[in-house]
């Protein structure tokens, strides 16, 4: 067997080995499955796990349900008593309206700050334009060219 024959081996498949157990393959297919097998030591291996596990699962005890529990499957009151049913798209729609209203009072919140601390240009004092109109003025009048670069150093205070 060549190196490059090692890439062509298909990876093991739990449906192919089961049919191959259960003999659920054509003859051309178990022919591939059995070429595998003596092919690939993973396959065998594979193939050896998957026919333990399934008899361990076949020599399992057959549980019986709870009386009730397979009548309960396929009526409509299949709920428990005690237990109490959800209905989804009713919690979603709570919950939409739920962050709708936060978001709009953090929104009417902000607005309202806004509204409140900053403060709007006649209620500034000293008058800001005002300062600034008299101080062009007075640098206009004065052919001081250092005046004119000079910044306006009247403090100024938000009132209210």
């Amino acid at each position: 067997m060549s190196d490059d024959s090692v890439f062509d081996v298909a990876p093991f498949d739990d449906a192919r080995a089961s049919a191959y157990l259960d003999d659920q393959l054509d003859a051309t297919e178990r022919r591939e499955v059995a070429a595998l097998l003596d092919a690939d030591p993973e396959w065998a291996r594979g193939l050896d796990e998957l026919a333990q596990t399934r008899t361990l699962v076949r020599g399992l005890a057959v549980v019986e349900p709870p009386a009730g529990f397979l009548e309960s499957l396929v009526t409509n009151d299949a709920t428990p008593t005690g237990a109490t049913v959800t209905d989804l798209d009713a919690v979603r729609h709570r919950r939409t309206r739920r962050l709708t209203g936060a978001f709009a009072a953090i929104a009417a919140a902000a607005a309202l700050l806004v509204a409140v601390v900053v403060p709007s240009v006649a209620r500034t004092h000293p008058a800001l334009a005002t300062d600034v109109r008299v101080h062009q003025a007075g640098v206009a009048a004065s052919s001081d060219p250092v005046s004119g670069l000079a910044p306006l150093g009247t403090s100024m205070g938000f009132g209210r």
